[in-house]
C-alpha cells in the first residue's frame, strides 16, 4: 500500500489509480474495524482523503476529473471534521501548557471548556452514522477510480502540477514571512502539506535526497500546523463564556509568544526547503525521473 509511484506501474494513469485505490481501501478498512474506536477511524479516513487530494493536485493539469473528484474527497473529510477539530484544540492547549508556569492553574477553566465542547460534539454527533456515510461515499469513489484517465504520460503527467504547487508554496512562504499574519501562515501550511505529499509520491525517483526533503517538509508542516491551531485557539478563547478577562489575556499573550517562535523557525526551515526556483526544481526532477525509468533495478 505504498503511497508512491512504482517502476512496475505501466504509466502515470496506472500509478494514479493504484495509489488512490489503495488509500480508499485502507480508509474503508478503518471504518469496517472502527468498533468502539471511532476517533481513530475518523482520523484515518480524514488522513487518507488528504493524501488522495494531494495526489490529485499533482496530476491536476492532466486530469479532467480533478475538480469533481477533489470536491468529493474534500466533502468526505469535511463531514468528519468537527470532532477531530475539537481534539486538535485540546492538543494545542496542552502543547502550549507543557512548559508549565505560575499561571497554569488559572488556565484550567479554558481547558475545561474545550473538553466540554468535545463531549458536547460527541453526544450531538452520531460518529457511527457519519462513518457509515463516509463508507458509502468512499465505496462509490472506488468504482470511479477505475475510470480515471490522465491526458499525459510519463513525468509530463506530474510536472505541471508539481511546479505549480511548489511555486504557490514558495509564494505563500514569502507572504507569510513578510506579513506575519495568521491567515498567511495557514495558506502556507496547506501548500507545504501538498509539497510533502508530492515528495512522498515521487520519492523513488531519488530516494535518499527525497526522503531528506520530505522530512524537512514534515517538520515544517508540524510547525505551521501548530501555529494555525494556536490561532484557532486564540480566536476561541476570545468568545468563551465565563472566562475571566485576565485569564484570556494571559493565554493570548502566551499563544502570541509561541506563535512568534514557531514563525521564526518555520521561515528559517522554509528558506531551505524552497531554495530552488520552481522551474529549476521541475527540470531536475524530470531528468531524475527519466534516469529512474531507464534503470531496470529501480523499485
Amino acid at each position: 500500500m505504498a503511497y508512491r509511484v512504482k517502476h512496475s506501474d505501466s504509466d502515470a494513469t496506472a500509478s494514479l489509480r493504484r495509489i488512490a485505490r489503495d488509500q480508499v481501501t485502507a480508509a474503508l478498512r478503518s471504518i469496517d474495524h472502527a468498533q468502539d474506536d471511532t476517533v481513530s477511524a475518523i482520523h484515518d479516513v480524514r488522513k487518507r482523503c488528504k493524501k488522495i487530494r494531494g495526489l490529485l493536485r499533482l496530476v491536476r493539469p492532466s486530469f479532467d476529473g480533478y475538480r469533481d473528484e477533489n470536491a468529493a474527497f474534500r466533502d468526505i473529510a469535511a463531514t468528519l471534521g468537527p470532532m477531530r477539530d475539537a481534539d486538535v484544540l485540546i492538543d494545542a492547549f496542552d502543547a502550549l501548557d507543557t512548559a508549565g508556569s505560575a499561571e497554569s492553574g488559572t488556565l484550567e477553566p479554558v481547558r475545561a471548556q474545550l473538553h466540554a465542547r468535545r463531549v458536547h460534539l460527541e453526544h450531538e454527533q452520531d460518529s457511527e452514522a457519519l462513518l457509515q456515510g463516509a463508507h458509502e461515499a468512499l465505496t462509490a469513489a472506488l468504482l470511479r477510480i477505475e475510470h480515471w484517465q490522465l491526458s499525459r504520460k510519463g513525468f509530463g503527467a506530474f510536472e505541471a502540477g508539481l511546479e505549480s504547487s511548489y511555486r504557490r508554496g514558495r509564494k505563500a512562504m514569502h507572504t507569510a514571512c513578510r506579513k506575519g499574519e495568521d491567515a498567511a501562515f495557514h495558506a502556507w501550511r496547506k501548500r507545504c502539506k501538498e509539497h510533502g505529499f508530492h515528495l512522498r509520491l515521487l520519492r523513488p525517483i531519488w530516494p535518499g535526497p527525497m526522503r531528506a526533503e520530505h522530512d524537512c517538509a514534515s517538520e515544517l508542516g508540524e510547525l505551521l500546523g501548530l501555529h494555525h491551531d494556536l490561532a484557532v485557539l486564540a480566536s476561541g478563547v476570545r468568545v468563551m463564556p465565563d472566562i475571566d478577562p485576565a485569564t484570556a489575556e494571559t493565554l493570548s499573550g502566551r499563544i502570541a509568544t509561541q506563535q512568534q517562535e514557531l514563525a521564526r523557525r518555520a521561515c528559517s526551515l522554509g528558506a531551505r526547503l524552497y531554495a530552488l526556483p520552481p522551474a529549476a526544481l521541475a527540470k531536475s526532477w524530470r531528468r531524475r525521473h527519466a534516469a529512474w525509468r531507464r534503470d531496470p533495478d529501480a523499485g
